[in-house]
């Protein structure tokens, strides 16, 4: 008697649970909530976090890999002693696995960290970050690529 009472709230909380879950790992919210778990993960400096969201095959219109974005951004961010990175979603571009965000970054550091703060925030147009789902679950995506129409090779650093 007491499991038949207990039958329909429990139906009701499955089904509820499967409707927010189809609609939590929706391609075009799983994009939103990668960037934005990135961009959090290098604002804390948490770089394993970083590398794990990054694609082994990462490559970018300057030619630098995983290996070398992960160094490139150890060293502009590791300068700052605070840091916060503000963006907001700045275009209704999530098709496809890509986010486009306007990126503002401040806080207090050393003088690269100065100068990455004075370039990225001089930029205005937003960044956009390139996602690839993996095998694993709706929920495993990758970044393959960052890109931002106002950033040339040739101002790009090599480390």
């Amino acid at each position: 008697m007491e499991l038949k009472r207990l039958a329909l709230p429990l139906a009701a909380a499955v089904l509820a649970l499967a409707l927010w879950l189809a609609w939590l790992w929706q391609p075009e919210r799983q994009v939103r909530l990668h960037t934005q778990t990135l961009l959090q993960a290098i604002e804390s400096r948490h770089w394993s976090k970083v590398e794990a969201l990054l694609a082994d095959s990462y490559a970018d219109r300057w030619g630098h890999d995983k290996a070398f974005v992960l160094e490139g951004l150890r060293q502009a961010f590791g300068g700052f002693v605070f840091l916060t990175i503000e963006h907001r979603e700045a275009g209704s571009v999530l098709l496809a696995g890509r986010s486009v965000e306007q990126v503002k970054i401040s806080g207090q550091g050393n003088m690269v960290a100065q100068f990455v703060m004075t370039r990225v925030n001089e930029l205005g147009e937003p960044f956009t970050f390139a996602w690839r789902k993996r095998e694993g679950g709706p929920w495993a995506w990758e970044l393959i690529g960052v890109d931002h129409p106002r950033l040339n090779p040739g101002e790009m650093p090599q480390l």
